[in-house]
């Protein structure tokens, strides 16, 4: 023992022992500092209170930024063709006046008469006269730029919305009733005044689909003025959308709402000659009353509907859209949580002459133009391939990290995740069988340059990240029935606002028949996975209070596996780190789209904007998706908790 301690005393041994240690520590931080900078398979477990403690260390974005008209840069030359001088400003008529905003294909022209199946006829509107020719009727923009903060995620320009135009309250709803009782405001040309309690939109909306009836159907009865032999009796007819705006029994209807809803009926419907149908969805909570009766149904439509849209109002309740899926009602999990679908599954089936159903939240508001943004997401979703799409759909898009969303982010996808979807997901279940289309090669690698999906509509569109449940904490992950347990390959879509086709509609459909069903955050995207339809998470711009270095934001919002948003213990999605959304402009539980509206409305929220601000200026916005809070019903804003607004810049 003493031989032992004599060694240890010895000052050779003990530097020999300190370099050994010395060695293996650089060794350690070595491959671990190399692990993280080189490693695509990061993980990182973060506390959130780190992320807390980091957040708190930037100042507010949007309290001191001035987004108003006497900041807006205009432009020498703009050249636009969907945005058109305003003539009634006549020889006043500037670059700091509003112009006319009309995001349209030109029906008119001999191209667009060429490529489709019938003509184009314009709609009433309701001040009496054919909408696209009224500029009463018409949606008015700014031209130039304010310095409007960057996006944290997304961009206009990857989803094809004009970035250059701005809106105030005026320009945006003064065609649909804001502003209606002010003698003065200054650069705004007051529209004529609508009796809106006497507007049947309904009415106007079947009308403008029976005018260009020829471009939908493929009946020849109604190509009796075409040749024979006319090429455009080939062409194929304009598919039809339908807009599900949800609503309920005893909602009070604000005014912000009513104008809203008149704008979506004008700029989708009427605007666009009947090629979409705006729908009030109303749920009627008592399962009791026998909405079956035509009697019944209209009193209720007729006590908890404004008059005007007592004609495009739809009534369900869970009886009525249950009563096909017996295993759903065994199970007990029918109700609107759960089962949101199960209403827009008994419209598909219901209404079979439209091919995409919007699920539209009654919630949120788009503060551009509705036209551009259906139109231009409906291009996004068209134009991306199937190669790589489920790896880009599972993260955050970060233009700073990421560059541009068709190019520079499709390679970095590539390089760090393995694409393992291609067509369906293979699932070990004996009745399940994919009904959407094989991929005309066998592997992605034989798809060098991205054709395949490339022209073919999307299934689903939505606004995150359509992302990995399993491994998270997210609290309904395992929500999951009739499949093979907790297993089950299945992908995740918060907030239900988005676009689903009639087919992959129909395949949630059977899945319920058959039994099988997920949460409504689950079921359409993981319906989609295992029946190999086409899913795109838009890469909308998504505004944040608080401008984090482009590091941080990928490190706390795509902490997963290969840097998803999902598969990871850390997911923003996952319980008791959702605040990581707070201050952003679209999550169910942020805010800075309610306060930024409420600026942008002429009120004050949060110690800005204001009836100062508003009567000197006009707060514009960018046009933008975000959720909102409640409106009161004479114009004033409450913020009540009971709900969220989305505003879509």
């Amino acid at each position: 023992m003493r031989a032992i301690n004599k060694i240890f005393l010895k000052r050779s041994f003990r530097r020999v022992v300190l370099l050994l240690l010395l060695l293996c520590t650089l060794v350690f931080a070595g491959v671990a500092t190399r692990h993280k900078l080189h490693s695509p398979k990061r993980v990182f477990s973060i506390p959130q209170q780190q992320y807390t403690a980091e957040y708190r260390k930037y100042p507010s974005v949007f309290r001191k930024f001035v987004s108003t008209l006497p900041h807006l840069t205009t432009p020498e030359h703009y050249n636009n063709s969907e945005i058109l001088d305003d003539p009634r400003f006549g020889a006043q008529s500037g670059p700091k006046n509003p112009k006319i905003y009309r995001p349209y294909p030109k029906y008119e022209s001999q191209r667009w008469e060429n490529s489709h199946r019938g003509r184009y006829s314009p709609c009433e509107g309701p001040r009496g006269m054919l909408i696209s020719e009224n500029l009463d009727d018409q949606v008015g923009v700014y031209v130039g730029d304010l310095g409007f903060p960057k996006p944290l995620f997304g961009s206009h320009e990857a989803v094809g919305f004009n970035e250059d135009v701005f809106f105030d309250r005026y320009t945006r709803y003064g065609a649909y009733g804001y502003g209606e009782n002010e003698s003065f405001v200054k650069n705004w040309n007051k529209p004529a005044r609508v009796q809106w309690g006497q507007i049947n939109w309904g009415k106007l909306q079947e009308q403008c689909f029976v005018k260009n009836a020829d471009r939908f159907s493929t009946e020849e009865s109604l190509l009796a003025d075409l040749p024979q032999n006319s090429t455009k009796r080939q062409i194929a007819p304009e598919a039809r959308t339908a807009v599900l705006i949800r609503t309920y029994i005893g909602k009070i209807y604000s005014d912000n709402d009513m104008q809203t809803i008149r704008s979506l009926i004008s700029e989708l419907s009427l605007q666009s000659g009947g090629e979409y149908t705006v729908i009030l969805l109303l749920h009627v909570k008592d399962g009791e009353i026998e909405i079956e009766k035509e009697d019944v149904y209209q009193e209720v439509v007729e006590k908890n509907v404004p008059k005007e849209f007592w004609d495009m109002t739809v009534l369900w309740n869970i009886p009525i859209v249950s009563k096909r899926y017996p295993h759903l009602i065994q199970m007990d999990i029918t109700d609107v949580h759960r089962a949101q679908w199960l209403s827009v599954q008994h419209f598909t089936l219901t209404n079979p002459e439209y091919k995409f159903i919007w699920n539209w939240e009654l919630d949120s508001r788009f503060t551009g133009h509705h036209f551009e943004f259906a139109d231009k997401l409906a291009d996004f979703g068209r134009a991306q391939p199937r190669r790589g799409l489920w790896e880009r759909n599972a993260r955050f898009y970060i233009p700073a990290i990421h560059g541009s969303y068709n190019h520079a982010f499709r390679n970095f996808v590539q390089r760090f995740e393995h694409e393992a979807v291609w067509g369906h997901m293979p699932i070990d279940h004996p009745h399940l069988k994919p009904t959407g289309p094989n991929p005309p090669v066998d592997s992605p690698a034989k798809d060098p340059n991205y054709q395949w999906g490339v022209g073919e509509d999307a299934d689903y569109i939505g606004f995150l990240p359509i992302f990995h449940p399993i491994g998270t904490d997210w609290v309904i992950r395992n929500e999951v029935y009739g499949y093979v347990g907790d297993n089950t390959a299945r992908r995740a879509s918060v907030i239900t606002h988005s676009r689903l086709s009639r087919r992959l509609l129909l395949a949630m459909d059977q899945e319920n028949v058959f039994g099988r069903h997920m949460s409504s955050e689950l079921f359409p995207v993981s319906t989609a996975l295992l029946h190999g339809f086409k899913t795109v998470a838009a890469p909308h711009p998504v505004y944040s209070d608080k401008q984090l270095p482009t590091e941080s934001v990928d490190r706390w919002f795509n902490p997963g596996i290969n840097g998803r948003a999902g598969s990871s213990k850390e997911s923003p999605f996952g319980w008791k780190r959702e605040s990581r959304f707070l201050d952003l402009s679209w999550y169910y539980r942020a805010n800075l789209a309610g306060r930024l509206y409420w600026n942008f409305l002429g009120w004050r929220k949060d110690w800005t904007g204001g009836r100062v601000v508003s009567f000197l200026t006009f707060f514009c916005l960018l046009s933008s998706l975000g959720p909102l809070f409640s409106l009161g019903s004479n114009n004033t804003l409450r913020d009540n908790g009971e709900l969220t607004i989305f505003l879509i810049f």
